[in-house]
């Protein structure tokens, strides 16, 4: 087994130092100190009293770049508590009054620190550092730079297509595939570089001490080729690709947050490039990307500030003008920016994957809302509820629990509960969508097919699928009564529906004309603003008895 080393820094190359049981290696600067270190990452630091200049910057040097290593320092008492709040495991007045000692000491203070501090710096699945030790060592490398007149340079890596591995093999698979990422970056990357992960699937990197842009985009450029190879994760071949935003800390005036938050941006920069994988920070996207970071941090609150509201557009049966229930849709209205469009915010809470905890929320409170109006007799009793289920939502393994717990919290039967999906949702793993749809057919629920005709559209796949009515998009509606096209295909959906046993909902009706064209292709209901537009609860039960 190899001797542990006493590492000691100091000016004098010809001390004599000794210490029984370790292999003295005198270093003449901190670089060198530090690379010795690194090499093996063990061995006791010692910083010599005769080191000039100041003492406090030189010690937070060294526990900057490795703040695991054992620390002794040669220092007079009355320096003793300044260096041990520096982190320094040991103070000697003399470095020849038994040294063994006094770095076994050291050895063992590091090595409890480090299991302690383990659970507040560290990532608990990956091992690597967490936000916040990301943070400081991006400070702390900012102000090195600053001081030697160096670059910092950071990497801010999104790995693309992760949820659909969560989605398709699991959580457990997700945990294996994140551990296999954390290592091959490590594996690309200098050991001196700070690897950190800052969120579900996103990964940091700071670079110190670079000399230029061209080392930032070299790096990420190794990155990249690093991840063009498969993983092999729950017995599947894997590919993941990556955006890289890219920042340099000479761009910024050395801010840290600037540095960060330009880089978060050049990785969206990035998703919206189909041409790269990596980018510095263009400050001429700015105006769009600070919109969408500003969303996406004002979305991450609105559940909490209570800015969320659902209204509820009302379904009709065209034969007969009665009320036959409504579809619930989510809004938002944001205390400075006003009404939000769904069409500006859905996607956004789609892609940071807030969606999944939004589309609880409307569940228990719309299907709570309806129970209400049944039991108080404020609507007709064979009324149905249409939710909307995200791609997200849907491939969620808790899914019939969610909805299960709903109905029976509020009571509300499950025949009278329907949930839509888009066919985008359900090709995109067809066996997977049969057994979740099955699962779900068994509480009692309904399934809708929603936006019908937008996506793959397919006898192959609607046959086996366990479902009870066809949504025809808007888009083949509006222009029915003008467009022969639009017409030829909803009536061809209409038909279609019907030999398979379907009830058709047509979306978007905006007029008599274009109602009186679906009543004589025999389409059994609608909604849209011909009858009404979405309404806030209060104004939902006249609107039903209008037409009750």
């Amino acid at each position: 087994m190899a001797m542990p080393r006493l590492l000691v820094l100091t000016q004098n190359t010809a001390a004599g130092v000794t210490c029984s049981g370790f292999e003295v290696c005198l270093c003449a600067s901190v670089d060198d100190l530090v690379h010795r270190w690194l090499a093996d990452e063990q061995g006791v630091v010692v910083v010599g009293r005769q080191q000039s200049g100041d003492y406090a910057a030189l010690i937070g040097q060294i526990r900057a770049v490795i703040p695991q290593a054992a620390l002794i320092a040669e220092a007079s008492e009355a320096q003793e508590l300044m260096l041990i709040g520096l982190g320094v495991q040991e103070v000697v007045v003399n470095l020849n009054d038994d040294l063994q000692r006094t770095a076994e000491r050291a050895r063992i203070r590091a090595s409890s620190e480090k299991d302690r501090n383990r659970g507040l710096y560290h990532d608990p699945l990956t091992g690597l550092a967490n936000r916040s030790l990301f943070l400081d060592r991006l400070d702390h490398a900012l102000v090195q730079g600053l001081r030697h007149k160096t670059h910092t340079g950071l990497l801010y890596i999104g790995m693309e297509r992760f949820r659909v591995v969560n989605e398709l093999h699991g959580y457990a698979a997700g945990d294996e595939l994140l551990i296999a990422c954390a290592r091959r970056l490590q594996g690309t990357l200098r050991r001196s570089d700070t690897l950190a992960r800052i969120g579900g699937d996103v990964f940091a990197v700071v670079l110190d001490n670079i000399p230029d842009e061209e080392i930032l985009s070299r790096t990420a450029d190794k990155v990249r080729q690093a991840f063009l190879q498969p993983f092999h994760c729950a017995g599947s071949e894997i590919f993941l690709s990556l955006s890289i935003g890219m920042e340099l800390s000479s761009r910024v005036s050395s801010d840290a947050a600037d540095m960060l938050r330009h880089a978060e941006l050049a990785m969206h920069q990035v998703r919206r490039d189909d041409h790269r994988s990596y980018l510095l920070y263009d400050d001429q996207q700015a105006p769009v990307d600070r919109v969408r970071a500003g969303l996406e941090s004002a979305l991450y609150h609105a559940l909490e500030r209570d800015e969320l509201n659902l209204v509820y557009q009302p379904q009709v049966d065209i034969s007969s003008g009665h009320f036959t229930g409504v579809e619930v849709l989510l809004r938002w209205h944001h205390p400075v920016l006003g009404d939000v469009s769904p069409v500006v915010f859905i996607p956004v809470l789609e892609e940071t994957g807030l969606i999944a905890s939004f589309g609880r929320w409307v569940l228990e409170h719309s299907v709570q809302q309806f129970a209400d109006w049944l039991q108080q007799q404020e609507i007709p009793s064979t009324a149905r509820l249409s939710v909307n289920l995200s791609p997200r939502q849907f491939g969620q393994p808790d899914l019939v629990a969610q909805v299960s717990g709903a109905l029976s919290r509020s009571g509300l039967p499950a025949s009278q509960l329907t949930l839509e999906i888009t066919e985008s949702t359900l090709v995109h793993n067809m066996q997977q969508s049969v057994e979740q749809l099955h699962e779900l057919r068994a509480l009692g629920v309904s399934i809708a097919i929603d936006d019908f005709g937008t996506g793959y559209s397919s006898l192959a796949y609607l046959k086996d699928l366990p479902i009870d009515y066809l949504k025809i998009d808007r888009v083949f509606v509006k222009d029915i009564v003008s467009n022969a096209h639009d017409a030829a295909i909803a009536s061809s959906i209409i038909s279609l529906a019907h030999n398979l046993g379907l009830s058709v909902v047509a979306e978007g009706v905006e007029n008599t004309e274009v109602l009186d064209l679906l009543n004589l292709l025999g389409c059994d209901q609608y909604q849209g603003f011909f009858f009404s537009r979405p309404l806030p609860p209060a104004e939902l039960p006249a609107a039903a008895q209008r037409c009750a």
